[in-house]
């Protein structure tokens, strides 16, 4: 357990002396000492540099070894297949995403997504680097525990095993993820405050979830569907939603609510189906030159984001929410109008000191997925007994 508080010690706050780590975990130089050697003994941990600028010896510093070997994070979207092979340092060294059509049925996905990881793995392999797992974030109810997509909203998916069928065919340890889910696991730890404890993470693209930390823990509800807030009833007079109901909220802030309003203002857009990554580049630059029509419309789809947002603020009481995902570079655009309509309703008390940003990259959910899998890696780390 000390050398697994070492190893985050390193990747929480990047390089650091053996006497910062005593330092940090009240443990004693020498017991700092022996567990390092250890760790480098395996590759896990190298040393970097002297430590210089202060008084007395100057002292190595010690990082985690980017080269011991590599992840990978798959993104099934409902449009597309994203997949990222990064070393441990997460600097990615394999990046693709390809279209997929929801219509193909979720074997034809799947093994479009498998043969993806399977040419990450053999990229991995030529660079010397063994694979210490894969994580996959899928929309919809994810049973994390089995690896199964119970049912995809959406996408209509139902019973998606994946977890069984990939550790048995690529030989490493699987992880299924909600997409909202993985994240916010990525803000948790790689954010602009990592290590947050109490958080709200929207991921908003074609479908819409949230991923939430309390007290440092994700929840994840009795079966680990918690986050579906997408299918609350938001519009009582709205449109037909997917999951069979009607007026949802992903219905009124969705990538296809955001073309319908879009096509309702006279926006004309390459793609009607609002599921592709040119019809967001159209946008944007739409907006970023000073288009009436297209900035009217996603004020008014930033103010519902705020509004839904308040109702988790007051139920949660989080200290920071992101929103992200596809749609985070158009939300980006609003994210005034966003923070204004939330915190008008929200209780002043709650909103007192409240950390509110937008994540344009829409990475935050392959970048959860890294750790997920580093995670896993840290949980039982190849030093032998101590």
């Amino acid at each position: 357990m000390n050398a697994v508080s070492v190893l985050n010690q390193l990747r929480l706050k990047g390089m650091l002396s053996r006497a910062n780590i005593a330092g940090e975990l009240g443990l004693t130089r020498a017991t700092v000492s022996s567990i390092v050697a250890d760790l480098i003994e395996v590759s896990l941990v190298r040393e970097v540099e002297y430590l210089e600028g202060r008084a007395g010896r100057p002292g190595l510093l010690l990082d985690l070894n980017p080269d011991y070997g590599c992840m990978i994070a798959v993104e099934v979207d409902l449009d597309r297949i994203s997949l990222v092979l990064a070393n441990l340092g997460r600097e990615t060294l394999w990046r693709v995403d390809v279209p997929v059509e929801l219509a193909a049925g979720s074997q034809a996905v799947l093994a479009q997504a498998a043969d993806l990881v399977e040419q990450a793995l053999v990229r991995g392999r030529d660079l010397g680097l063994e694979c210490f797992g894969i994580c996959v974030a899928m929309a919809g109810l994810v049973d994390h525990v089995g690896g199964v997509l119970a049912y995809g909203p959406t996408s209509g998916w139902e019973n998606v095993s994946l977890c069984a069928d990939w550790g048995a065919r690529f030989g490493v340890p699987v992880a299924v993820e909600n997409e909202a889910h993985a994240g916010a696991i990525g803000v948790h730890h790689f954010g602009d405050r990592p290590g947050v404890r109490n958080l709200i993470y929207l991921s908003l693209g074609v479908g819409l979830a949230a991923g939430v930390f309390m007290d440092g823990v994700l929840v994840r509800g009795k079966r680990g569907f918690a986050g579906q807030v997408g299918h609350t009833l938001f519009a009582h007079d709205g449109v037909d939603c997917g999951c069979g109901k009607r007026g949802c909220w992903v219905t009124e802030i969705g990538a296809s609510a955001v073309v319908r309003k879009l096509a309702d203002a006279g926006v004309e857009i390459s793609k009607s189906s609002g599921e592709g990554v040119d019809w967001l580049e159209l946008v944007a630059a739409k907006a970023q030159a000073g288009d009436p029509c297209v900035l009217a419309v996603l004020d008014g789809v930033g103010r519902q984001v705020g509004c839904g947002l308040a109702r988790l603020v007051q139920t949660f009481n989080p200290s920071q929410v992101v929103v992200g995902g596809r749609l985070g570079g158009l939300m980006s655009l609003v994210e005034p109008a966003i923070r204004e309509a939330m915190l008008a309703e929200t209780l002043p008390y709650m909103a007192s000191s409240l950390q509110f940003a937008v994540h344009a990259s829409g990475e935050d959910q392959l970048q959860g997925c890294l750790a997920t899998v580093f995670d896993g890696l840290m949980k039982n780390p190849a030093i032998g007994d101590l």
